[in-house]
Order: structure tokens, then C-alpha cells, then sequence
């Protein structure tokens, strides 16, 4: 196994370094890379202040956590998410569109558990997860804990949400100062410098990122990369980065639809603003849609098929006011908590819906979520992020050893000779794995120095693990597939780019390319 491999390489250079004392900081840096194979995969959510990062989590979330668990003191709980349960009650983040974050939390797989790190290098300390909303969201009777607030470097919250099992998420509080200035300044002992200076930290600590993008935050749409770029991750590649377009129910009911408006931007930003060099995909999402569609409940049901019975034009027309029309159909403050939830997009989106014949809770909630580009967006990180998690991790972790020499100072012989041979025994792992053999070509395609065609790169795509790690998932077979089926399969596509490989038209890194799929398939027929 690639891991067991990686790990006798990582191990061999940790031994090599122990033998020389004056060598302590390279060892104590090859050591954290090592940890970090066999943690989870890190993925931040970076953007502005106020763009929905905050949202976005727990719209990720939402109601795929669903379930009993057992807390640590045996009580039994349940629910979409502890997360969501400690943050906002009964409802979603939905119920707060203004929401904002101020201090970094990292999303994990676990039992309900809130944890304070602190930047002073006091030992983490246990906090009631009741207290999550008080130290992330609001400001409002934080007062007493202004000391404690300002040591706090991150909160590690565990949640036993299944899709946590794919990776961490690192909710980042944002990189620009204007937009936050005046909220952030009413938290004890945040200031937009130091929140910026968070976001950006822990952004570089994490091994992928999702881009979030809100139109409405910038004068124009391109602007809306130039804090990334300027923020210090020109670096980004598409492999380890994606992008989501967020508050795309904002733009209803200027755009009848505003999700083809979504589109329309993000293709726009993916192409005339140069994107793609840093991003994989830009999906629009309705966030508020997504969110509330995990978190309405029957009443809101009962309220939404109330509305549908108006006519679509004049509903839109009462939505326009929000929900201080006077006669919108339902009691005011019912209607005015639905559209605190729904927002005016999401009542008339669910209002059409249900006049289409949907006429129960669970069939509205999958269509509004898969309307919101929630249920492909989730399916999107994982594919692309998790299914490569060991190696984003291990390449990570190779690049950090390059620049040992770096961290261990001057040297003389024989602590340059240990540098040499700890350096070699991991490098060499990308010489001798042809799973990251894969890895370099799939950077190359993203960087544009191949010559694939369309149904070429698709198949560069999947077989390196982009639509699932099984055979016949790589295969592109059917799951029930058996062996023999699968082995013809791979010999015939690889008699197909044994052809590409010699090819006169072929050159350079694109044929190298051609020679690495080939391979593949070879290990595959011989695997099977």
C-alpha cells in the first residue's frame, strides 16, 4: 500500500535526523508532515468577511448527519448536526443571513465536542458546546470573556455528521477588512487585522481550499479574486482547489432565476477572469435555499402550501416587500420567520414546487436542496477532494521536505549529509509511486501543458480517482462488474493509448502522459 510505503520513507528519514542532535528543527518538521498522512484531510473555507463561509458549513452539513449518537456522558442525542444544533437551535443559518464568524473553526468527525486552542500556548481546554454560538457568531454578552476570546487561537468542534469522514473543514473568518471592520470591532479583542491574519494562516495550514465568492461583496465581479491572489495563494492549483459562488438567491427577482444567472457569472469569472488557473469548478449556490430545505418543519410546510395557492406573479409581487406585506397570506410573524428561513427565492421556488405536485416534507426537501446546487456540490467535494486525500496529503508533505535545507540553517558535513539522505529516502517516493506519477499528470493538465481531447482528459479524470477509487469506478463499468469484464475493459484501453504513445503528433509532456495512463492500466491487468 502507497500509505505503508509513505510511512517506512517518512520513518527512515525521522531515524536519520534523531542521530543528529543540532538537527532538531528538521526533525521536528518532518515529523508534523509525517502526523499529517495519517490525519484528515484539511479543507478551508477562504473568502471575504460576510461572503457565507459560515452558511456554506453548515449548509454542507445539514441533514446528512441525521441519526442517534451517544454523547460522552451517555446521554443519547440527535439531529441534523451538533454543529447546527449548538449554533442555531431549532433552526438554520439560514435564520441568520448576516451572520459572521470571527474566529477560526475546524470542523471534525467525532462526538459532539467543543475545544479551545489558544495562541499563548496554554493546553487546549473543554468548553459546553452551548457555548459555540457566543464564541463564534455573536458579539452580544461576550463582554466577560473578552480575555478568554483573545487567546483563542481556533475552536475545534466534533460532530458525528457522516460527511466528516471525508475530511475536516476549517471555517476561516475572512480575508478582506472593509466589509467586516465595524462588526468585527464590536467582539472583545478582535480587530480586522488579526482576523485577516487568522483566516490566512490557517488557510495555509490546510491541504485544499473552497474559494467562496459573493457578487454582491465586490463593484465587480472580478474583483472578487483578487484578494485570493494578492492573499498569497497564487499558488492554488486546480487540484487542491474549488470555487463556490454563494447568495445566489440574492439575485431573485431581478433574474426570474437566479441560479442561470449563478452560471452565468461564474462562467464569466471562470473564463474572462482567469479562474480556471486556480480553480477546478465554480458552482453557484442558493445557500439560504440549501439550508433551510435541511431545517423547515411542518409548520413551514402547512405556511409554504398556503402561499402556492396565490397566483405566481402576484406572489412574487408580495415577496418583493418581504415580509412586512400586509397581506401575505399567513399571520405576520409566521410569515415573517419563514421568510427569515426561505428568504423571498426560496418561498416562491418551494411555492412552485409544491403547485408541481410535491406534496410532502421529504420530497421538498430533496428538490429544494438539489435546486440549491447543495446535493451535487457535496457530491463534488468529495469526489474531488476526498478520493485524493493521501495523495494531496502526500504530496503536501514531500514539497515541505524540499525545504528542509531551508529550516535547518547552516550546516556543515555532516548534517548536510543527513539533510541529503532524509530529503532522499521521501522524494524518492515520487519516482517510485506511479500513484503520484498519476498526480503530476493530472497538475499538467491543469496547467495547461497537454493536448488531450475532451473524452481523453474525462478519462485522465477518472482513472486517477475523480468519480470514486474502485475498479470499476475507474473503469468507468458497471459496480457489479466481475474481473474478467473489468480486465477487458483495461486492456482495451490500454492497446488505445499504447497508440497515443506513439503517435508522431505526440510530444513532450503530453506523451509522457500517454506513457503514465498506459502504465496504469498495466497495473490494473496485473493487479487483476
Amino acid at each position: 500500500m502507497l500509505r505503508d510505503r509513505a510511512d517506512a520513507a517518512f520513518n527512515t528519514a525521522r531515524t536519520v535526523l534523531a542521530r543528529v542532535p543540532t538537527l532538531a528543527p528538521a526533525a521536528e518538521a518532518v515529523a508534523a508532515a509525517h502526523d499529517r498522512l495519517a490525519s484528515a484531510l484539511r479543507v478551508a473555507l477562504v473568502g471575504r468577511v460576510g461572503s457565507g463561509k459560515s452558511t456554506l458549513a453548515n449548509a454542507l452539513l445539514g441533514r446528512v448527519g441525521s441519526g442517534e449518537f451517544t454523547l460522552a456522558d451517555g446521554r443519547v442525542g440527535s439531529g441534523q448536526s451538533a454543529v447546527a444544533d449548538a449554533l442555531l437551535g431549532e433552526r438554520s443559518a439560514a435564520t441568520r443571513v448576516q451572520e459572521l464568524a470571527v474566529k477560526v473553526t475546524w470542523l471534525r468527525h467525532g462526538l459532539p465536542a467543543l475545544t479551545a486552542h489558544f495562541t499563548d500556548g496554554r493546553p487546549p481546554e473543554a468548553r459546553d458546546l452551548a457555548e459555540l454560538e457566543r464564541l463564534v457568531v455573536r458579539a452580544d454578552g461576550a463582554e466577560g470573556l473578552a480575555g478568554f476570546l483573545r487567546g483563542i487561537d481556533y475552536l475545534e468542534v466534533a460532530d458525528p455528521n457522516p460527511y466528516l469522514r471525508a475530511f475536516d473543514l476549517v471555517d476561516t473568518p475572512g480575508l478582506d477588512t472593509p466589509f467586516g471592520a465595524e462588526t468585527i470591532a464590536r467582539f472583545p479583542g478582535r480587530t480586522s487585522a488579526g482576523v485577516r491574519a487568522a483566516s490566512l494562516e490557517h488557510a495555509g495550514r490546510a491541504d485544499a481550499i473552497v474559494l467562496v465568492l459573493a457578487p454582491g461583496l465586490a463593484a465587480a465581479e472580478e474583483e472578487l479574486l483578487e484578494d485570493f491572489t494578492a492573499a498569497g495563494f497564487s499558488t492554488a492549483t486546480p487540484i487542491t482547489t474549488i470555487g463556490a459562488l454563494t447568495k445566489i438567491d440574492l439575485f431573485w427577482p431581478e433574474h426570474a432565476d437566479p441560479m442561470a444567472e449563478g452560471e452565468r457569472v461564474a462562467a464569466r469569472l471562470m473564463h474572462a477572469a482567469g479562474a480556471r488557473r486556480y480553480l477546478y469548478d465554480l458552482r453557484p449556490l442558493a445557500t439560504q435555499v440549501g439550508v433551510a430545505a435541511d431545517t423547515f418543519g411542518e409548520n413551514d410546510f402547512a405556511d409554504l402550501t398556503t402561499l402556492s395557492q396565490i397566483e405566481p406573479d402576484t406572489l412574487t409581487a408580495k415577496l418583493r416587500h418581504g415580509p412586512m406585506h400586509p397581506d401575505l397570506g399567513v399571520p405576520p410573524e409566521r410569515g415573517q420567520a419563514l421568510f427569515a428561513l426561505f428568504g423571498g427565492y426560496g418561498i416562491a421556488l418551494a411555492c412552485a414546487l409544491i403547485r408541481n405536485g410535491i406534496d410532502s416534507i421529504p420530497e421538498l426537501r430533496t428538490e429544494l436542496l438539489n435546486r440549491s446546487g447543495l446535493t451535487a456540490f457535496r457530491t463534488l467535494l468529495t469526489d474531488h477532494f476526498g478520493n485524493r486525500a493521501d495523495l494531496i496529503k502526500l504530496s503536501r508533505a514531500i514539497q515541505d521536505v524540499r525545504r528542509l535545507p531551508a529550516l535547518a540553517g547552516p550546516t556543515g558535513p555532516r548534517e548536510r549529509m543527513a539533510l541529503d539522505q532524509a530529503i532522499a529516502a521521501i522524494t524518492q517516493l515520487e519516482f517510485q509511486e506511479h500513484a503520484l506519477a498519476e498526480f503530476a499528470v493530472l497538475r499538467n493538465h491543469y496547467d495547461g501543458l497537454l493536448t488531450f481531447n475532451g473524452p481523453q482528459v474525462a478519462e485522465l479524470l477518472r482513472l486517477t480517482g475523480q468519480h470514486g477509487l474502485r475498479l470499476t469506478d475507474r473503469l468507468d463499468l458497471d459496480p457489479a462488474a466481475d474481473p474478467t469484464t473489468q480486465a477487458a475493459k483495461a486492456h482495451e484501453r490500454l492497446i488505445y493509448w499504447a497508440g497515443v504513445d506513439i503517435d508522431p503528433s505526440c510530444r513532450g509532456a503530453t506523451r509522457r502522459a500517454a506513457q503514465v495512463i498506459r502504465q496504469s492500466y498495466e497495473l490494473i491487468i496485473n493487479d487483476l
